[in-house]
């Protein structure tokens, strides 16, 4: 039998897409993939994030958990491990790294964890070539990497270092991985990247490999991350209102700030009335879509008047989902050096006022879905017949009256209740 390893994943949605293929490559040769956090594995994977200083030490802080805890050995791979100039992982203990934006793997004196390594630099880097192997996903949704890499350059962000330039897998790569998904009963597809509205592959954008993603019949709908303003955001828009395109009717819309100074320090490439324009086109294409967003508050310069731009658009638009950060600076990155620091605590405080306000708007988002029908993807269901899933919208429901049968299935239920951010319905009010 061989080994057991934990494997723990930071960061993005991107990042998870890529531990499924690292469990999937690994469990495809004999490994066994340990969840218990009670359980010491004898080797333990992280693939890091590196978006914060924070994030950096805390991977840090993980290496050297696990060592204390007695695995054989640590693997690092990710944004962290490709940053990671000064080889601080190896002086922490991790006996391999695994930079894989950079296609190379810094080995040690243990050769089962560089083996390890090795095969984490090949998923990662081929995915899952003619069906090797799948990807490990806990649910019924599977995510799929279709790009990677970014060239915008915002002042505040590592990931251009950490990922390289954009990079787009080709259209039958894709359409292949789908086909494999698809046929091990995933029903909701995850298309993400690092960047994923600037994928451009055998003359088509975006939009049109989503076509032909959704054209296979056994595709229940398509989920979407993170859409950078001025790219082709109203196609997309138009797209959603399409239901032979089945695409999810969420737009995480990132403002990062709603002052045009801000955002001109940030070197964002749009301007608040940009920004407003296009999500007031969604709303009034589709009244009813889930609207996210990120938001740095405490940014270099930021003033009280800055702020209160931020706070006048958040409390302008419906927003459902709101990922709000006091600003933290990066090393290597041109926002790190800018004068007129913004105190922490305020930088705390702005940021605790703007999540309040994203928690009251999401549950005014949530209270308007009751009565009325909606479609969820049933992720599970416990011994009570008490069923989980998520609509359209991203909003969560639990459903009353399910069976096991019904994990995997889209069905169409009326909530009859909403409790804070979560909905409540019975499988025989709407099915």
């Amino acid at each position: 039998m061989k080994a057991t390893i934990q494997l723990k994943i930071m960061g993005c949605r991107l990042n998870h897409a890529e531990g499924a293929f690292i469990q999937g490559a690994l469990e495809r040769i004999g490994y066994c993939f340990v969840t218990d956090p009670a359980t010491t594995p004898d080797y333990a994977i992280i693939h890091t994030c590196t978006i914060t200083a924070q994030a950096q030490r805390e991977a840090q802080r993980l290496v050297r958990g696990y060592l204390r805890a007695g695995v054989r050995g640590v693997i690092v791979s990710g944004c962290a491990a490709s940053t990671d100039k000064t080889h601080e992982f190896e002086a922490n203990g991790a006996a391999a790294v695994v930079a894989n934006s950079l296609g190379e793997v810094r080995h040690g004196s243990n050769e089962e964890a560089n083996a390890i390594a090795d095969r984490i630099l090949y998923a990662l880097t081929h995915g899952a070539v003619e069906g090797e192997y799948m990807p490990s996903f806990a649910s019924t949704r599977a995510s799929i990497k279709i790009q990677d890499g970014c060239n915008f350059r915002c002042a505040y962000c590592i990931v251009p270092d950490a990922r390289g330039e954009p990079r787009s897998r080709g259209v039958d790569d894709i359409l292949a991985e789908c086909d494999m998904l698809l046929s091990k009963g995933f029903r909701e597809l995850v298309l993400t990247g690092v960047n994923t509205i600037c994928w451009h592959a055998d003359g088509l954008n975006l939009c049109g490999l989503i076509k032909r993603v959704a054209a296979d019949s056994r595709v229940g709908r398509i989920r979407l991350g993170s859409i950078e303003p001025r790219t082709t955001e109203r196609e997309l828009i138009e797209l959603m209102a399409d239901p032979s395109a089945k695409l999810c009717q969420t737009l995480h819309y990132p403002l990062q700030s709603g002052s045009n100074n801000i955002l001109k320090l940030m070197r964002r490439h749009y301007t608040r009335e940009q920004y407003c324009e296009v999500v007031e086109a969604a709303l009034e294409t589709l009244p009813q879509i889930g609207l996210g967003s990120d938001i740095i508050t405490g940014f270099p310069g930021e003033t009280e008047q800055d702020f209160a731009d931020t706070v006048e658009i958040v409390e302008k638009f419906p927003f459902s989902n709101l990922h709000v950060f006091p600003y933290s600076e990066r090393p290597g990155t041109p926002a790190a050096t800018l004068p007129h620091s913004v105190p922490m605590d305020v930088r705390r405080n702005r940021a605790k006022q703007l999540i309040a306000i994203g928690e009251r708007k999401r549950c005014e988002f949530v209270t308007n879905f009751v009565g009325k029908s909606v479609e969820v993807l049933v992720e599970r269901v416990d011994e009570n017949g008490v069923g989980r899933g998520w609509t359209s919208e991203y909003l969560e429901v639990r459903i009353s009256g399910c069976s096991s049968n019904d994990v995997g299935r889209l069905i169409s239920v009326v909530p009859h209740e909403a409790q804070a951010d979560m909905l409540y319905a019975s499988i025989t009010s709407g099915n």
